[in-house]
């Protein structure tokens, strides 16, 4: 196990945690693929999380009913998206993993909700090691086992985000870099849900973010 000291630096933080995912398990149950995009507390109980549903309409509809019925969450609504994407705003009672969070100083990097399986990364910045026991302590209060991956200063990589990786991974498996491509711009917007005007941003940022790790170069934000 890593060990910890007292230091004032950044620190990028990876837990191993067990916990329960009632969205993913509903989403899985009828065959729908769930991705938290964003999410907001408004309250010391109450958050909002920002959704993405993928797949057939009649799995994506029987899984937005099913969150509906979550316990814990109050209201659900639901968007309109390009080919199988739906988001759904869904305001719900704040589930134990973010509890434990909860006004520490600690920045997420990725949702361990997000995970289909379990234990379930999370990776997170802590300013200090007092935050980073804190969010240990609540983490046991809340009944989530946890174990600690690794603990190492924070460094200026130029990392994929999640949704960054999904996409180019889709690009790689359709065959958008190949020489010649087996899919257009237009066609892989389609199949990831996404505007080609967008799609090609992202791809510019993700291409210009895994270069930038090659070559062992500073990264800079755009």
């Amino acid at each position: 196990m890593p060990t910890l000291t007292c230091s004032e630096m950044l620190r990028q933080i990876a837990l191993q945690v067990k916990t329960e995912n009632k969205l993913q398990d509903a989403a899985r149950e009828h065959g729908a693929k769930l991705n938290i995009v964003d999410c907001k507390p408004f309250n010391k109980t109450g958050m909002s999380l920002l959704l993405e549903l993928r797949g057939e309409p009649k799995d994506v509809g029987a899984a937005a009913a099913a969150i509906r019925h979550t316990e814990g969450v109050r209201q659900v609504l639901e968007g309109e998206g390009p080919g199988e994407a739906v988001p759904l705003l869904v305001v719900l009672d704040r589930p134990a993993i973010c509890r434990a969070s909860n006004d520490v100083a600690i920045v997420c990097l990725d949702c361990p909700l997000n995970s289909e399986t379990q234990p379930s990364e999370w990776r997170f910045i802590a300013r200090k090691t007092s935050d980073f026991r804190q969010v240990l302590a609540r983490l046991s209060k809340e009944g989530i086992e946890s174990r600690i991956e690794d603990v190492a200063p924070l460094e200026r990589k130029a990392t994929l985000t999640g949704r960054q990786k999904e996409i180019m991974a889709t690009a790689v498996a359709q065959g958008y870099f190949e020489f010649p491509r087996k899919i257009s711009l237009t066609g892989l917007s389609e199949l990831v849900g996404v505007k080609p005007s967008t799609l090609s941003e992202i791809l510019r940022s993700a291409e210009r973010r895994i270069m930038a790790n090659a070559l062992g170069v500073p990264f800079q934000e755009e």
